[in-house]
């Protein structure tokens, strides 16, 4: 697959219920053996939200959000996975996990407590997460071993809970790359989901970090060099906000009034969603001890 090459495709929301979206793209870029899928979900032209799936030696990493369910198997048919493994339950990377086990009799594998949620995805997906990604089919997944092997790699299975309970990274010890899943996203986030546990996921960057990754593929910034001293950056980043967030607290600010004075006062993302990711959610999880 050429670097930078570039797929764009309109769904066609009348099928399978999905709702009428403006557009999807496909981006696949290759970082040597590993091919970074990067997925954007538009609407009225607008990119909202975006997420990678990766392919490495046979073994998929994540499969992407329903809406780009067409696209996606095409460019899989490409590919010829051999393995599936999802990193949690998010529909944004087990969309196409349906599909996948349909298409090429693939049972995806991921934490034990994965399965009950891809049973019946219907009963917890926000409105807006159905907007933006799509709703999956139910699926079933097997439970991931404590290392998955390919014909060249080896990788390590970490738990890595915090963002969701479910979550797992991988990593590869001999070339030390971490595929992070969305643990670590950015070393300088300003939302926080509704529902994620900020202490679990900061002990879960530590864990992480003690493996000296050298590369990150991250399901959200994509590649990430030098990505130990990247993790460590989002651990001091937490940890100097709390200290901030706890110092206002006491100078007798409100939560809001926190969240403006060291995020900004703009939290586009809390109108997208409801209220289900915001600076505020982050200022909150930090405080509450």
């Amino acid at each position: 697959m050429p670097s930078g090459r570039q797929v764009f495709f309109s769904s066609r929301g009348e099928e399978d219920g999905r709702l009428d979206m403006d557009r999807i793209s496909i981006r696949p870029e290759q970082e040597g053996p590993v091919i970074a899928i990067k997925m954007t979900s538009r609407f009225l032209h607008i990119p909202l939200f975006k997420v990678y799936a990766f392919f490495i030696d046979g073994l998929m990493i994540d499969t992407g959000f329903a809406h780009g369910r067409d696209e996606f198997m095409k460019f899989c048919d490409t590919l010829h996975p051999e393995i599936v493994v999802n990193t949690h339950h998010h529909e944004d990377h087990t969309g196409n996990n349906f599909w996948i086990t349909k298409k090429y009799g693939l049972l995806p594998i991921a934490h034990p407590k994965t399965s009950s949620y891809l049973q019946t995805p219907s009963q917890w997906m926000r409105f807006y997460r159905r907007l933006v990604w799509g709703c999956p089919h139910p699926s079933e997944t097997g439970q991931v071993d404590s290392e998955i092997r390919t014909q060249n790699f080896r990788f390590i299975v970490i738990a890595t809970p915090g963002h969701t309970e479910d979550h797992i990274c991988l990593f590869e010890p001999n070339k030390g790359w971490l595929f992070s899943g969305d643990l670590f996203v950015s070393a300088q986030v300003k939302y926080l989901r509704k529902g994620e546990d900020i202490y679990s996921l900061v002990d879960s960057l530590k864990k992480v970090a003690a493996y000296h990754p050298k590369k990150m593929f991250c399901c959200f910034s994509g590649v990430v060099e030098q990505a130990e001293e990247a993790i460590h950056r989002k651990i001091d980043y937490l940890r100097n906000l709390k200290k901030e967030a706890e110092k206002s607290l006491q100078q007798g600010l409100s939560t809001r009034e926190i969240q403006r004075k060291l995020l900004g006062r703009g939290d586009r993302f809390s109108f997208l969603s409801a209220g289900q990711m915001s600076k505020e959610n982050l200022i909150e999880a930090i405080l509450n001890t």
